[in-house]
């Protein structure tokens, strides 16, 4: 067996990435550019929390305990994402470790981080498993006196068995629902629409559209590949002062851009403003305070 190193490390992360375009986020990543990796970045930040996560984004962004994460990854400089999108389309062959960590994270490498992957088949010295007889559950620590680094290695090569054919069944189960998606029949009443695969903005959501309308749609604003998360979570809404602004552990459920004429526009998720392509901003209570009404302006909305 070949010998897990940080080359191997490297390249099956990037045989990962174009084997599935991205994963869940191939919307953000299948054609990845600075802004799009922001994006992801934003959007997965709450939603993927392996044990080491943390450790990989503290390390790539240099987070302080000042201000909110998603805070400062809106405002961490994009030049930083350059390399990965370079190397994410083949431009250069090598990149920092730093990166290819959040790379792994982005599209749900297991495992993860690179000592993780090192330790994963390698195989130990018996004496190093004595030291460690509470941390592998795949060896029985009351008969280790009698163990042998071939039973060690054999106990391995099972893991590592079970992890294939997991990883086949969930693979051939993707297959089996893209060729269903495929399907005319099936298209043609569950996704009516999707097979455009394009989308644009459409003054307070995101609507599917023909890319054979490239490069504006009839809204006047630009036609882009379609990204299922942005299509169905991002829109702008109104407020008031009954909307849920937060959630109970305190995250924000709304953010917020102030336009050109000097009006707050709020969104349902983070990410770039659709026309202006700037940042959109958390919200803040001082925002809320000052800017939000405390009803919609409809007669049937005052108290009577």
């Amino acid at each position: 067996m070949e010998p897990k190193t940080y080359e191997s490390y490297k390249r099956e992360i990037l045989e990962q990435y174009r084997r599935e375009n991205g994963g869940e986020i191939r919307g953000y990543l299948s054609s990845p550019t600075r802004k799009q990796i922001r994006e992801a970045c934003l959007w997965l930040l709450n939603r993927r929390n392996w044990k080491y996560d943390e450790e990989i984004l503290n390390r790539f962004f240099q987070f302080s305990g000042e201000k909110s994460k998603s805070l400062q990854i809106q405002q961490f400089n994009p030049d930083r994402f350059v390399p990965i999108v370079k190397f994410l389309k083949g431009k250069t062959n090598d990149t920092s470790i730093e990166n290819l960590e959040l790379i792994a994270w982005l599209i749900d490498f297991m495992p993860r981080p690179l000592t993780e992957y090192l330790n994963s088949d390698n195989p130990v010295e018996l004496k190093e498993v004595s030291k460690k007889n509470e941390s592998d559950p795949n060896i029985d620590f009351e008969t280790t006196e009698d163990i042998s680094v071939e039973d060690i290695i054999d106990k391995k090569k099972k893991k590592r068995r079970r992890w294939v054919i997991t990883i086949s069944i969930a693979f051939a189960t993707v297959l089996l629902t893209n060729l269903a998606l495929r399907h005319p029949t099936f298209s043609s009443k569950t996704l009516p629409g999707h097979s455009n695969q394009c989308m644009t903005w459409a003054d307070s959501s995101y609507v599917s559209i023909s890319c054979a309308k490239k490069p504006y749609s009839q809204y006047g604003t630009p036609i882009e590949p379609l990204n299922q998360i942005k299509l169905e979570n991002f829109k702008r809404v109104n407020v008031t002062m009954a909307t849920s602004f937060f959630a109970e552990d305190g995250k924000p459920m709304i953010w917020y851009f102030k336009n050109k004429d000097g009006e707050i526009e709020y969104y349902t998720a983070p990410g770039l403003h659709p026309i202006t392509g700037k940042t959109l901003r958390e919200i803040t209570p001082y925002i809320i305070q000052t800017y939000v009404p405390p009803h919609i302006e409809r007669s049937d909305s005052f108290v009577q």
